[in-house]
């Protein structure tokens, strides 16, 4: 008769978080994966963007001003920030994407990398497709509207705008979506990058109203840069200790009825803040 074998030894498995790096081979094949599977995650998200950037480079200006190509990258912000970060909260499969090799971290600096690759590429066409002259494409705006010939004093701020506020939204919406707990969360986290970014870059221009007397972008440009950056590596670095469904840090405890509320109050923020930059837009030039 054959003895009982007995059974194998548990062995516990640290976090991954404080899993020891592969070898630099190992290291690039994982990268080389995530990328490759975040493309693949998004690809439709991101090809619908391509193909709407084209159409509206072509299409634009039969019905609009070329101008509003500018849209497309905020609008890709908004959207990509929370698609990106929030994608398996809003699938509901966090605890199987954790059991995969791949640390957290190199999770969260893949999507992060790609979704603002994208962000940044199309943010260049857009400025390409307006011939790199902001100048005289805005003078074209007042001429074509009949309102007062205006002079662009400050192109480098408008520059500085352009590529800095989408990455701002983007960069909020992200974090936001990254970290949250629950689906709810995670599809207002493109409200709440907007309300953290339009914030940032209004106190940015009070401040320099009260020293220089006016608004020329040498504190509300850094400034969301800085606040966009800052939050991102918080985000990331709570992210490696983050749990399925539990845990670190954004949860909602609240009935619908007061998230909803919460919500539109953040939009009504948002667009007083928009109704203010388009109110003083003349003073950015």
């Amino acid at each position: 008769m054959l003895p009982a074998s007995s059974p194998p030894a548990l062995r516990l498995v640290p976090e991954q978080a404080d899993v020891p790096a592969p070898a630099a081979g190992g290291s690039w094949r994982i990268w080389r994966a995530l990328v490759w599977s975040e493309w693949f995650l998004h690809s439709r998200l991101l090809l619908c963007f391509l193909l709407g950037w084209l159409a509206v480079v072509w299409l634009l200006p039969l019905v609009a001003h070329p101008l509003w190509v500018l849209v497309v990258g905020f609008v890709f912000a908004l959207v990509a920030g929370p698609a990106f970060g929030g994608a398996d909260v809003v699938h509901g499969c966090e605890e199987f994407s954790f059991a995969f090799p791949p640390t957290r971290t190199q999770r969260f600096t893949a999507r992060f990398v790609v979704g603002a690759t994208w962000l940044v590429a199309l943010t260049v066409m857009d400025v390409l497709a307006l011939d790199q002259n902001f100048s005289d494409v805005l003078f074209r705006v007042f001429l074509d509207t009949g309102l007062a010939t205006i002079e662009v004093r400050q192109p480098e701020m408008l520059y500085g705008l352009v590529f800095a506020a989408p990455f701002a939204v983007f960069a909020l919406g992200f974090a936001v979506a990254a970290l949250a707990t629950n689906r709810t969360v995670a599809f207002t986290a493109w409200l709440w990058g907007a309300l953290g970014a339009l914030s940032t870059l209004r106190l940015g221009f009070y401040a320099e109203e009260a020293i220089w007397n006016r608004l020329n972008g040498r504190l509300a440009v850094p400034a969301i840069i800085v606040v966009a950056i800052s939050a991102t590596l918080i985000a990331r670095r709570l992210y490696r200790h983050k749990e399925a469904g539990t845990g670190v840090p954004l949860r909602i405890p609240l009935s619908w009825w007061a998230t909803l509320l919460l919500a539109l109050l953040a939009g009504l923020g948002v667009a007083a803040l928009i109704g203010w930059i388009a109110a003083n837009f003349a003073r950015l030039l």
